[in-house]
Order: structure tokens, then C-alpha cells, then sequence
């Protein structure tokens, strides 16, 4: 809102001034604007947040316990494998 209004005093109250201080006039609107439509959007991004938090309650709600770790077993197999190298003959 201040720089809205210092670029509006600059640009039109008359001053004579370097032009480069009438950047203030359009960055204050852009601002401005961005600042409205934040307000606007308060309330909207407020109940999207309950929304979420609620969708996030019922999938951890509806996710299965995990299973329980197994312990190894105390005895190999008879059979184990082992890496085949390929054998070169020299």
C-alpha cells in the first residue's frame, strides 16, 4: 500500500524528480493486488488445510499394521549355493 501511494504522490503530484522513481507506482499496484488476492484467499486455503488434515486422519486410520519381524532362523539349509566363476584354462 506505501509504495501505491508514494508512486502515486510521485507521479502525480508534480515533482520534479529522476523518472526512475516512478517504478514505484506499478510495483505498489502489483503489490497491492497480491496482497487482495492473499486476503481474498484466506478463508479458502484455511478450510483446503481442515480438508487435507481430515483426509490424512482416515488413510492413517485405514493403513494395516505392519507384520511383525520374524527372527532368522537358527539352522542353515543343507544346500547353499555359490557364485559360478567362469574358469579359464591357460
Amino acid at each position: 500500500m506505501t509504495g501505491f501511494v508514494a508512486g502515486g504522490i510521485i507521479d502525480f503530484g508534480g515533482f520534479n524528480l529522476n523518472p526512475s522513481w516512478t517504478v514505484a507506482l506499478p510495483l505498489g499496484a502489483v503489490f497491492f493486488g497480491l496482497f487482495l488476492i492473499s486476503f481474498m484467499l484466506e478463508k479458502e486455503m484455511a478450510g483446503f488445510d481442515e480438508e487435507e488434515a481430515i483426509k490424512l486422519k482416515l488413510a492413517e486410520r485405514n493403513t494395516p499394521a505392519p507384520a511383525p519381524r520374524q527372527e532368522p532362523f537358527g539352522q542353515t539349509t543343507g544346500i547353499q549355493f555359490k557364485e559360478m566363476a567362469p574358469v579359464h584354462d591357460r
